[in-house]
């Protein structure tokens, strides 16, 4: 087993570490382990250039120095090392049994996408050679970068197994957790018939009630399937599709699913497999995936006003359009604000990962422009850029972002463009961030002054009864931006910050949920599972500070529908409970 260290450790700790704390000399045995040296701190064995070619020399030595079956060698890393070590392996599928890779921190999912012309993974070579991928649930950085990586490896119908560890970070987990990593080896597929469905795809809203989702399945049993039943349940109602064709062991298939009819405001979707060959599907641990999605029968009459003071985010109505990555999406800030205490910031830095040019969407509610005479959005804006200057850079160079304002009048389908700034123009200082060092360094606390107020006509699209504005932040990797009090009005409406009339926190949430609206609110409670059964009720008033607290504990953990009644107000949400 040749072993790939990580940033910043070196070879020998490596080594100790696996073969004490970890204790992989007896868990794997007549094994001889092999740990080179990175050329450089970074821990990138492809860096400087040709820095890879110790793997093959390391190759060489045991097998020049031991008896060692050349047809039993596997290639492992963590981290970064796992990351050169999934390169490699794929571009020299033929040398190894295998490639175990310890949360391989591929660089963000710009990188995992093979946007990096410099940096190429071979993903069609997958399906030549078996890799075992565990990644800890806290380690939040990786999740999206590996979880990208291996779609990419279903679709090209890898050989892979991931196995996602509860309650680890960013390590290697203890070999009880990935015991089967042996067997993987050996006999990759599950014994018998398993379909797993990968991934259900449904739009996050919908304007129509028509909605037409699909699914990516794949084999990774011994046994061809040539037949599936799948059942299809949208809150509680449910319907059957027969799936016929022939999947080999870890190939594919992307099946569209029947139409169904959605209700407004927020719907559960659960796919499941039933049966397998007109067998039983036993092996149930990956044969469903649960999403929502919401229904806007029709738009939002204006004037529309947020200003993101809710405890829940995104607010009711309001969505994201997320670029991948968990560090850079669009969130509340309760330290920025330009009214009220709280803002919504988006965040992106040259010092992370990189990536330049994938943008991050705040999406509005349903609007119906057709509601008010020459509708517009305002909404005020802070914003820096980043310069870095001799002697961290050869030259003077600025890192700049994009605020696009675009609208659309298709459910999403299609954005055309209101309003684009970037960089000096779309700043909000007079200065640039000088030669930011640190994370904290990259972000902006702005004052009453570096507030802008800016005004998008919409008069053009004054027909649409269903509109969505979009606001998109695209990534220079230049810093943060923050955005506060928007509104959707005619042009000689007040600038007010919306109300706060209902959240829900925290979500997801463990033993106990608060609902918050005004105090003295009258609340009535309801939560479904996803067949569409009530498995929990309450009713009563606020406190004086707004809170109804509703007791979960007793609630496995899963994806809920919530619906509360306030007052004369009534809204339907998605409730997670985690465990």
């Amino acid at each position: 087993m040749i072993c790939l260290h990580g940033l910043g450790d070196n070879s020998a700790n490596y080594m100790s570490a696996l073969a004490t704390s970890l204790g992989w000399s007896t868990y794997f045995p007549n094994t001889i382990f092999v740990s080179p040296e990175a050329a450089t701190t970074t821990s990138d064995f492809y860096a400087p250039v040709g820095g890879e070619a110790i793997i093959q020399k390391c190759i060489d030595f045991a097998m020049a120095n031991y008896h060692i079956d050349s047809t039993d060698v596997i290639l492992q890393g963590f981290s970064l090392g796992g990351r050169a070590a999934l390169r490699y392996g794929l571009n020299n599928y033929a040398k190894f049994k295998g490639l175990l890779l310890n949360t391989p921190a591929i660089q963000g999912v710009k990188d995992a996408l093979n946007q990096h012309p410099s940096y190429q993974y071979k993903y069609s070579n997958s399906r030549h050679i078996p890799i075992y991928i565990t990644h800890g649930m806290t380690d939040a950085a990786y999740e999206p970068p590996i979880d990208s990586a291996l779609k990419l490896m279903i679709l090209n119908d890898g050989t892979v197994r991931y196995n996602d560890v509860p309650n680890l970070p960013h390590n290697i987990p203890s070999f009880k957790l990935m015991a089967d990593a042996l067997q993987f080896f050996d006999t990759t597929a599950h014994l018998g018939k398993e379909l797993e469905v990968f991934e259900l795809s449904v739009p996050a809203r919908t304007c129509k009630a028509s909605v037409t989702p699909s699914i990516l399945i794949r084999n990774s049993g011994t046994d061809t399937i040539t037949s599936a039943i799948l059942t299809i349940m949208l809150n509680g109602q449910a319907q059957s599709l027969v799936w016929n064709g022939s999947l080999l062991p870890y190939q594919h298939a992307i099946v569209a699913l029947p139409a169904v009819l959605a209700s407004s405001g927020q719907n559960i979707l659960d796919v499941k497999v039933a049966s397998i060959n007109n067998v039983k599907d036993t092996l149930t641990s990956a044969n469903e995936k649960i999403d929502t999605f919401e229904y806007a029968s029709r738009g939002i009459s204006l004037p529309v006003s947020e200003g993101f003071e809710e405890s829940s985010f995104p607010p009711p109505g309001w969505m994201l359009e997320l670029a991948g990555d968990a560090y850079s999406p669009w969130s509340p800030d309760n330290t920025v604000a330009h009214s009220g205490s709280v803002s919504v910031g988006a965040f992106n830095t040259v010092l992370v990962f990189d990536n330049q040019g994938r943008a991050e969407g705040l999406l509005s509610p349903v609007l119906n422009l057709t509601t008010i005479a020459n509708p517009q959005v305002s909404f005020y804006v802070a914003y820096n850029y980043h310069r870095y200057t001799p002697p961290y850079v050869t030259s003077t160079v600025d890192f700049v972002d994009t605020l696009d304002v675009l609208i659309s009048t298709d459910s999403g389908a299609t954005y055309t463009s209101l309003f684009r700034k970037a960089g000096a123009d779309l700043a909000t200082f007079a200065d640039p961030i000088i030669n930011p060092l640190s994370i904290s360094a990259d972000f902006i606390a702005p004052k009453d002054t570096n507030w802008r107020r800016y005004s998008v006509d919409l008069s053009h699209y004054a027909a649409a009864p269903e509109a969505i504005v979009k606001f998109s932040y695209i990534s220079g990797l230049g810093g943060s931006i923050y955005i506060d009090d928007v509104n959707f009005a005619g042009p000689s409406a007040v600038q007010t910050s919306a109300p706060v009339t209902y959240g829900v926190y925290p979500n997801p949430a463990t033993d106990r949920m608060t609902l918050v609206s005004a105090p003295g609110s009258r609340v009535q409670i309801a939560v479904l599972d996803v067949a569409g059964r009530q498995v929990l009720s309450a009713q009563g008033m606020t406190n004086g500070l707004g809170e109804f607290l509703l007791d979960t504990h007793n609630l496995i953990a899963g994806v809920y529908l919530i619906r509360a009644s306030v007052g004369q107000t009534a809204r339907t949400g998605k409730l997670i409970i985690r465990r």
